[in-house]
C-alpha cells in the first residue's frame, strides 16, 4: 500500500486517546493530535525529542523507567502516570509495549495513555 503510513498517522490521530511511539533512546518517532493538544506542541516540535526535552526532569525520569519496563517486559505493561500542566496535575493510565523490527528485535516502546483523572 502505497499510502500506508498516510493512513496509519490518520488512524491514530482521530483516536481520543494519546498515542505515541519512541525509539528504543526514548526518541518520539510518532505522536497523534491528542498527544499535541496535551502537551500544546505540533508533531514538529516533538518528533525526534525524548521526554526531558519536553517536561521536568522528574517526569521524565519515570516515564523513561516505565518505557524500559515495557521492554523489557516484551509484552504490553499497565502503569498509571501523572503528568503535572501548569493548570495542575492530571493522572493516565498508559499501556506501553515493545515494537519489534523486521527481524523481531525490540527496537521501539509504543504507548496509549487514557486520562482518569475524573
Amino acid at each position: 500500500m502505497a499510502n500506508e503510513a498516510g493512513l496509519i498517522q490518520s488512524y491514530i490521530d482521530n483516536a481520543d486517546v494519546v498515542m505515541y511511539l519512541k525509539d528504543d533512546q526514548g526518541r518520539y518517532l510518532m505522536v497523534n493530535r491528542a498527544y499535541e493538544r496535551l502537551f500544546n506542541l505540533t508533531k514538529e516540535q516533538i518528533i525526534g525529542k525524548t521526554d526531558y526535552d519536553i517536561g521536568s526532569r522528574e517526569q521524565a525520569d519515570k516515564f523513561r523507567e516505565n518505557d524500559l519496563k515495557a521492554t523489557e517486559a516484551g509484552t504490553s505493561v499497565t502503569f498509571k502516570e501523572t503528568v503535572r500542566f501548569p493548570d495542575g496535575a492530571r493522572t493516565y493510565i498508559s499501556h506501553k509495549f515493545p515494537v519489534s523490527n523486521i527481524e523481531g528485535f525490540p527496537n521501539a516502546v509504543g504507548g496509549m495513555s487514557i486520562d482518569i483523572t475524573d
